[in-house]
């Protein structure tokens, strides 16, 4: 078994899947929901939603965000998301992070602090969502796409899926088997992220 710091060497963003993997759906499935049992958010608040989307919903969704977007980004942006939409559909599946704003205006906070304590929530969630697919040796990658609830944009995205009108999406995380060389990653000094006072 992995200790934590192993695991967090081994998450890596994956842009190249497939669908190679000993794990059914199933396994998948039941390994997202004992991890965002135990994610910590603000006062317990709980008020991160996640969606899993398999096979056809998986692609249905890339679809829609490929339609979109390729007519709104520029220049090399569009290449760049092709091969972002193109893994995607290849992998096994998808999963959506959303943030149930029924939920986060129950939390006794307002303004920049609510905002700050919603988007913690999510992080935490896709942080160790991240970590148990990479447990289960599957690689991913974290985007956000179609995210601004105020505009709309996730609208599409919630109709398709028949979701609540309050939920507001953070971002998606496709994932599958790694079928990619990964690279060696690059690390800035510790001295500079971690101080120490005693």
């Amino acid at each position: 078994m992995s200790t934590f710091v192993e695991l967090a060497e081994k998450r890596r963003s994956v842009y190249a899947l497939g669908t190679d993997s000993k794990y059914t759906q199933k396994d998948i499935e039941a390994r997202i929901r004992e991890v965002v049992k135990q994610v910590p958010t603000a006062f317990n608040s709980q008020t991160t939603r996640i969606v899993v989307l398999f096979d056809e919903a998986s692609t249905k969704f890339w679809d829609h965000i490929y339609d979109v977007q390729k007519n709104v980004l520029e220049g090399g942006m569009v290449d760049w998301m092709n091969g972002v939409v193109t893994g995607a559909k290849n992998g096994i599946g998808t999963v959506l992070f959303f943030e149930d704003r029924d939920a986060v205006k129950e939390m006794p906070a307002q303004g920049a602090r609510e905002e700050a304590y919603k988007q913690n929530n999510n992080a935490n969630a896709q942080y160790g969502v991240w970590l148990a697919l990479a447990e289960m040796n599957l690689g991913a990658s974290l985007q956000h796409f179609n995210v601004g609830y105020e505009q709309g944009f996730d609208k599409a995205t919630k109709e398709m899926f028949n979701l609540p009108a309050s939920y507001e999406m953070i971002a998606q995380m496709p994932f599958g088997s790694i079928e990619q060389e990964l690279s060696e990653k690059e690390h800035i000094d510790t001295d500079v992220q971690v101080k120490v006072f005693s």
